[in-house]
C-alpha cells in the first residue's frame, strides 16, 4: 500500500491506494443499463485498482455501473468508492474480485447458475411452443 500524507491548503490528505495512480485526461462514458442514455464523464487519477471521474452535477450513478473510455476502446465495471456533487471515485470490480479468490469462485457459480436456468428457459420454452403448432 502507499502511504502519503501532505497538505492541500491546510487540508491533509492520507493517501491509501494500493497502486500508484497515474494523471491522465480521457473522455469517457458511463454505461447505466442498456436502454438508458450514456453519461459524459472525464477519467482522471487511474490506477490499477480504480480511478476518479469528472461528472456533470446533474448526474445520478448508481453503485456499480461499466465505465467505457473510448480512447483505449476499454470497458471495465466499476463500484462507487466515494462521491461528491462532480467528482466520483471508483473502484474496478475486475480489481476487487481478482483480490479475493471467493468472489472468484462465486461469480462462477452465479454465472453456472445463470447458464443452467438459462438453458433450462429455452428448453421449457421450446416445449411450449411445440403445444402451441396446430
Amino acid at each position: 500500500m502507499i502511504e502519503a500524507t501532505y497538505s492541500l491548503r491546510t487540508a491533509i490528505v492520507t493517501e491509501r491506494r494500493q497502486t500508484a495512480r497515474r494523471r491522465v485526461c480521457f473522455g469517457g462514458r458511463v454505461r447505466v443499463a442498456a436502454f438508458l442514455p450514456e453519461i459524459d464523464c472525464v477519467v482522471r487519477d487511474v490506477s490499477l485498482g480504480g480511478a476518479k471521474l469528472g461528472v456533470p452535477p446533474t448526474a445520478t450513478l448508481p453503485d456499480c455501473f461499466d465505465l467505457f473510455i473510448p480512447s483505449r476502446n476499454e470497458i471495465r465495471r466499476a463500484f462507487v468508492a466515494w462521491r461528491t456533487a462532480t467528482v466520483i471515485g471508483i473502484g474496478f470490480e475486475a480489481t476487487r474480485a481478482a483480490n479475493t479468490p471467493e468472489a472468484i469462485v462465486r461469480r462462477l457459480a452465479d454465472r453456472e447458475a445463470e447458464v443452467t436456468r438459462l438453458r433450462a428457459a429455452l428448453l421449457g420454452g421450446n416445449d411450449r411452443m411445440l403445444d402451441c403448432v396446430h
